[in-house]
């Protein structure tokens, strides 16, 4: 397999939330038809796709918003991003159908993001990711704006990643939204990443002030996620 998925210019989330009643036996069959052939075929009929993984929630969220489980796809450039894009609707690949508890999932998050900054190790198998999906002031003027991106990149980013025990963290900024509930998906995306999938201590440190564009965002979502495959 290529490069992971986060570790690519482009990614792929799809977020899923099988039904709360769903049976053992089906949850079981689920994950080994996502992990054993929806992953690979993804995949395989999307030419400039380069690997897939799939994760699932750390913790329990009585949130409709977040998905329980969460596939990422790593895309190789933006002409396979837009290829993809191409072809949704009548044109999109035909996947194997899968399980029953496949279709009965629910679909929360499907957005493409692309990277917009990258702090610690170049590529890397992570065994746990935490994702922060934030816009910054709803007021922000455009130079404010800039501030808030010069801040995250340079200062924020580095900090948690050296605080809090991460191998990496990355910026992404949303580039097409599928599908995202309401109020629709916000723009920016931190996803911290750890090749140790054990929980840090509790507790996070004193952390840098940034400009009022950054102090005053607006965080929509912030999930950890354990790798399931």
């Amino acid at each position: 397999m290529g490069r992971q998925p986060l570790s690519c210019p482009f990614f792929l989330a799809v977020g899923l939330r099988p039904r709360p009643d769903e049976p053992e036996t089906e949850l079981r069959a689920l994950a080994d038809h996502y992990d054993t052939v929806h992953l690979a075929e993804v995949v395989r009929l999307n030419e400039g796709f380069v690997s897939g993984a799939r994760y699932e929630l750390t913790s329990p969220l009585d949130d409709e918003t977040v998905p329980s489980w969460l596939a990422v796809y790593g895309i190789g450039n933006e002409e396979a991003a837009r290829r993809f894009l191409d072809r949704q609707g009548e044109r999109r690949p035909v996947y194997t159908p899968g399980p029953p508890a496949f279709s009965r999932a629910a679909v929360v998050w499907r957005m493409i993001w692309e990277g917009a900054g990258c702090v610690g190790t170049p590529d890397l198998s992570p065994g746990k990711i935490a994702m922060v999906g934030m816009d910054p002031a709803g007021d922000a003027t455009d130079a404010e704006i800039a501030e808030f991106d010069d801040f995250y990149t340079r200062t924020h980013l580095p900090e948690i990643v050296s605080k809090l025990g991460y191998d990496r963290g990355t910026r992404f900024l949303l580039w097409h939204e599928f599908r995202h509930p309401a109020p629709g998906c916000p723009r920016y995306n931190a996803v911290y990443e750890a090749e140790d999938p054990r929980p840090r201590p509790p507790g996070v440190p004193p952390l840098q002030p940034g400009p009022r564009a950054w102090e005053e965002r607006q965080v929509r979502w912030r999930v950890i996620y354990r790798r399931a495959a």
